[in-house]
């Protein structure tokens, strides 16, 4: 009698074939695989007021390399940094408000607004018992996903789709995250956790790092960094692949719970959320084979290597280097490289820092030598986040839902303008070859 093993093992070999469509039928019908154009570019399939990211600029004709721009509502990343440097760490608080409302708050509404976060931080007993407690799980990421969905059995009128009640529900999850990942991270890695409330009054970066390390005290640089990381990863544009889901699965009607839960499904992909992990990955590979960091012949010995597919994963991929849409620079890794350098002076660890800047001037120089390509290749900012996070005692298990935490903002703020404008499920068409 065949078993089930025996009839799956029969059946691999009819499951792939029978499922796999070569690259020329998609060359055939002239598909835009990924939603992506022949040279990259993402396909246009909607418009935003939220985001700009911008990475080449045509001239001509032809598509020229140029300074990255990020802009928030139509405001530089660069200012939008500047803008919160006076607000005692409540920046993602006054980003989040931006993102959402269109417009930057005044003091009083950012009071207000903070207030509100703070008051809906704690979480409703049955999610911290039969989720946090009851369902365990090492991924973060399915930790979170799972809890975002059980939030909507705890709300009295979970499938509205009217715009302000919405902005309510988004601030809840915006505030509730931070809560649900520490607790998550403690009970799922930390013997006897304490889930502790944070103090009346702290910002979201100081009250996660506060729940995180179990009451212990957070620097006030550390604060100001958390924030600022926070920032940089709260929005990205409409066609990112969580803000993409987000927007698709709105589009459909659906609830807010399920909308965010799907984005956090897409960032779990390691293709999307997983970058600042390689890096590190990468990283304590490269310290374990070099044995000066210092010095520049053994690094690109090591990294030629890394290139010829003969070291680390053997991908030939410098993690963290280069970028599906910024050519020249991504503007985040240009404000995080400064406060990684900041934390490397605080912390003691240059000569770790300095690998990093090693890498990211010899890597660029080893893909044009060894590829023959004349691609600008720069870093993007996961090839310092991980670092920054991990000057801060944030475990790496944290890493890609701390990007889910940030980009909360953004995902709610694409579903109100999804709500509002987009009024169209979203169904583009797949065509049936044999």
């Amino acid at each position: 009698m065949m078993t089930r093993i025996t009839l799956l093992e029969e059946l691999k070999s009819t499951l792939v074939q029978n499922n796999s469509i070569s690259q020329e039928v998609y060359n055939s019908f002239d598909v835009k695989r990924g939603l992506r154009n022949a040279d990259g570019s993402g396909v246009l399939t909607g418009l935003t007021h939220i985001c700009a990211v911008i990475g080449s600029k045509v001239q001509d004709g032809k598509s020229e390399a140029v300074d990255g721009e990020l802009s928030y509502r139509g405001i530089s990343i660069f200012d939008v940094v500047a803008a919160c440097q006076n607000v005692d760490h409540f920046g993602f608080e006054k980003v989040s408000f931006l993102l959402l409302l269109g417009r930057w708050p005044n003091a009083e509404e950012l009071k207000a607004f903070s207030r509100l976060l703070e008051e809906s931080r704690s979480l409703p007993d049955a999610i911290v018992s039969h989720v946090i407690q009851g369902i365990s799980s090492h991924n973060l990421m399915n930790k979170l996903q799972t809890s975002v969905s059980a939030l909507y059995s705890e709300d009295d009128d979970p499938d509205t789709l009217d715009p302000l009640e919405n902005l309510y529900k988004s601030m809840d999850l915006i505030a509730k995250v931070p809560t649900i990942l520490a607790y998550s991270f403690l009970k799922e890695f930390s013997h006897n956790p304490s889930f502790l409330a944070p103090k009346e009054g702290m910002s979201t970066a100081e009250a996660f790092l506060y729940m995180l390390r179990e009451g212990q005290p957070v620097s006030e640089l550390e604060k100001s960094i958390f924030d600022l990381c926070l920032i940089l990863h709260t929005e990205h544009g409409g066609g990112n692949n969580s803000t993409f889901a987000a927007r698709v699965v709105t589009s459909s009607g659906t609830d807010i719970y399920s909308a965010i839960a799907a984005a956090t499904a897409s960032l779990k992909g390691p293709l999307h959320g997983a970058a600042n992990i390689m890096v590190m990955d990468m990283m304590a590979d490269i310290k374990q084979h070099v044995e000066n960091w210092s010095d520049r012949e053994e690094v690109r010995g090591y990294l030629k290597k890394i290139i010829l597919k003969e070291a680390h994963d053997r991908s030939g991929k410098i993690y963290g280097l280069g970028h599906a849409v910024y050519t020249k620079s991504d503007p985040r890794a240009t404000i995080l490289k400064e406060q990684a350098l900041k934390l490397a002076q605080e912390k003691g660890r240059m000569d770790e820092l300095n690998l990093y800047f090693l890498i990211e001037e010899e890597g660029p120089k080893l893909f044009e030598e060894l590829k023959g390509s004349d691609k600008v290749i720069a870093p993007n900012v996961d090839f310092f986040s991980g670092f920054v996070y991990d000057c801060l005692g944030i475990p790496t298990q944290l890493y890609t839902s701390l990007f889910a935490m940030a980009r909360m903002s953004g995902w709610c703020s694409h579903r109100i303008e999804e709500i509002l404008s987009g009024k169209r499920i979203i169904r583009p068409s797949y065509k049936f070859v044999k």
